[in-house]
């Protein structure tokens, strides 16, 4: 009579469980302290307030939080360790063969086992998510469609990661190479990714690409923590003491969809798992890669990642000091990332061989990986797509964030979505393009020259700010005689000093459709006073800030602001003034009204060009003969003639700061940007 095949033995489950009670456990003790210091602080509100707290929805909202940004990266590490737990035995060739002689199939050890690495997983959350039920039960905010969606969550990811684990437990041999290989498998592509960008970088003027996360979906940590989120629908009502409160309508995981996508990839990684175990050797135990046909795969990745690293390491170390130009010179980069990868081909093949006995026979891979890392560069260098000329069609363009700093820290901030605005914008882009030789020079290039730097930051969007965009920065030296030859930057002096980008840099921010704006009063700083030699402060009147806010207005409107932003050296000094401008406002979003009015500030630096607004200063009285509005050079000469009595602060004429006008959340301070005088350019 043939005996029943059993996929699971019962006496393994146990011995895995009662081996490693410390692992799950001491993580199981851990996770108990955080429902139990919640029920800690439920009594003491209770006792404070003396009435129990029941929210189920915003309980719901905080075990979604958990799930979205905290259970991923705990699961992507607990994972490791259970997996080491369960398969550890599969690194130690006395333990394979062990197993292997017990009267238990190959796949009622795999079975066995990754079950006994499930429990060890899932044992944890059970028990912190059993107390976490338990206590809001007893204060009443048990919701069955959050804790239902919590549990499928947090079960969900579990099985991933571990699934994942498995699947590299049985690529590799040893548990050192387990853990860096296991990192390697779910960072890889992000790395990659970066990687290349960075040598886009080196060589596109004006692309300074950052990681964009194009194929994150293959990094399951980060991809998860970034797309995973809570969202919740409010309502404000008025409590029983008359206060008014938010309430919890709904809350909902967004995106949660994605758990059951990894739910399923883990199942093909099982799979893909037992597939290797069936055909796993014994005798791979102790080795780097346990699989033959991925050993390739794993000299000639590392040999990549070394090239890209450790070429552009290299490269920066030996050659980029001797480069005229800011972009990196393919011929020496591509030699470079030659040697490095070559280093690390040599690297993988010691580690998977066990011997520093590699370099016999071993020219056909080395000549192979040199000219593929050569090839890599050249390839990013030519680019065949186009991206350092890149510039979108207008009908592309649904917004754009400008950003200009001038020659001398002062800056322009906005964004705009007036197609002509957005037109003028693109004629500048073309235009740093179509002069990219002269204006890509490095320090060394310039050769001497005497210039400063004047910085171009461009975000194209596809829609509304947040939508997908492309960005281009531009760091372009200037010099008077730069910017009477360059038709670029004339066209970026033009561009800063369009009144229309001026409304939008000093007022944008304050004066807006879903904004209801009232200015309620202003600040005159720094007016000096001829008699007691100090600099003074004047609170303005409504009245005055009404005055002196209309004729703000009509100097951007004449094309007064900025006047500076370009000047150099003594001509900078000699229009731009000390003191400056604050009008204050109160402000109520109408999309929030319930959050009701909050302060924002409009802070103005002034320069001699800004006749409107220093006329009016003097019809009110405010900058009068005891009361006077300096320019930098006149203090500079006044405090020379004083003799060693000196203003409140020592002279520097860029002690502005240099974010240009950008209205921070925070104190949603404006500093104008100022443009260059045609006249003086000439």
């Amino acid at each position: 009579m043939r005996s029943k095949t059993s996929y699971f033995n019962p006496t393994l489950f146990k011995k895995n469980l009662a081996r490693f009670w410390p692992l799950w456990g001491g993580a199981s003790i851990i996770g108990a302290l955080f429902p139990l210091a919640f029920l800690t602080i439920l009594i003491r509100e209770n006792a404070l307030f003396g009435e129990p707290m029941s929210d189920p929805l915003g309980i719901t909202a905080g075990y979604y939080q958990i799930v979205a940004w905290i259970i991923p990266t705990l699961s992507l590490l607990y994972a490791a360790l259970c997996a080491l737990a369960a398969w550890g035995w599969l690194y130690n060739p006395r333990s394979v063969g062990m197993y292997h002689s017990l009267p238990v199939t190959r796949k009622g050890i795999f079975v066995t086992d990754f079950l006994s690495g499930m429990a060890m997983m899932l044992l944890p959350y059970a028990v912190t998510g059993g107390l976490a039920i338990l206590v809001s039960a007893i204060v009443g905010s048990l919701e069955p469609v959050g804790l239902a969606v919590t549990i499928l969550a947090v079960a969900g990811q579990s099985f991933f990661f571990f699934a994942s684990a498995t699947a590299v437990v049985f690529v590799t041999g040893n548990p050192f190479a387990f853990a860096a290989l296991y990192f390697i498998f779910h960072f890889i592509a992000a790395g990659a990714e970066w990687l290349v960008t960075r040598l886009m970088t080196m060589f596109y003027f004006g692309v300074e690409r950052y990681y964009q996360g194009v194929i994150e979906f293959l990094s399951p940590t980060m991809y998860l923590t970034r797309m995973l989120d809570v969202d919740t629908t409010s309502r404000q009502i008025i409590n029983a003491e008359g206060w008014e409160e938010s309430v919890l309508e709904s809350v909902t995981l967004a995106n949660g969809w994605l758990i059951a996508v990894y739910a399923l990839a883990g199942a093909v990684l099982l799979a893909a798992a037992w597939a290797l175990y069936r055909r796993r050797r014994s005798e791979s135990a102790g080795e780097v890669v346990a699989v033959g046909w991925m050993k390739p795969i794993f000299r000639y990745g590392v040999a990549f990642c070394a090239a890209c690293t450790g070429g552009m390491a290299l490269y920066n170390v030996f050659f980029a000091g001797y480069e005229t130009t800011r972009t990196a010179s393919p011929v020496p980069l591509a030699l470079c990332m030659a040697a490095a990868g070559v280093i690390g081909y040599y690297i993988a093949s010691m580690l998977l061989s066990k011997s520093l006995r590699v370099f016999r026979g071993s020219w056909k891979g080395v000549l192979a990986t040199a000219l593929a890392s050569a090839a890599l560069c050249a390839a990013v260098a030519l680019d065949p797509l186009s991206v350092e000329s890149w510039t979108p069609r207008p009908e592309e363009v649904g917004s754009v964030l400008l950003i200009v700093n001038g020659v001398n820290g002062r800056g322009v901030s906005t964004r705009l979505t007036d197609p002509a605005l957005i037109q003028n914008i693109l004629d500048v882009h073309q235009a740093v393009l179509a002069e990219r030789e002269d204006l890509n020079k490095s320090w060394r290039g310039l050769g001497g020259e005497d210039v400063s730097v004047a910085y171009l930051d461009v975000t194209y969007y596809e829609g509304e700010i947040g939508s997908p965009h492309t960005s281009r920065m531009y760091n372009l030296p200037c010099s008077q005689e730069r910017m009477e030859r360059s038709q670029a930057l004339q066209k970026l002096v033009a561009l800063a000093a369009n009144p229309a980008i001026q409304e939008a840099n000093i007022f944008g921010h304050v004066y807006r459709e879903n904004l209801e704006t009232r200015l309620t009063g202003g600040y005159a700083d720094r007016l000096y006073n001829p008699e007691t030699k100090e600099m003074e402060q004047l609170e303005l009147t409504l009245e005055q800030a009404k005055a002196l806010e209309d004729a703000v207005r009509r100097d951007v409107a004449a094309g007064h602001f900025g006047r500076t932003l370009f000047l150099l050296d003594d001509l900078y000094n000699q229009a731009i003034c000390t003191g400056g401008l604050e009008l204050y406002y109160s402000v109520t979003d109408l999309d929030r009204p319930q959050a009701g009015p909050h302060s924002q500030t409009v802070s103005l630096s002034l320069s001699a060009y800004c006749t409107e607004t220093l006329k009016a200063l003097e019809d009110l009285g405010i900058v009068n003969g005891s009361r006077r509005l300096l320019t930098y050079a006149e203090q500079s000469a006044l405090e020379s003639e004083e003799e060693g009595v000196p203003f409140e602060g020592d002279y520097d004429p860029y002690s502005f700061p240099r974010s240009g006008s950008v209205v921070y959340p925070e104190d949603a301070y404006v500093y104008p940007g100022e443009e260059v005088d045609a006249a003086l350019l000439r």
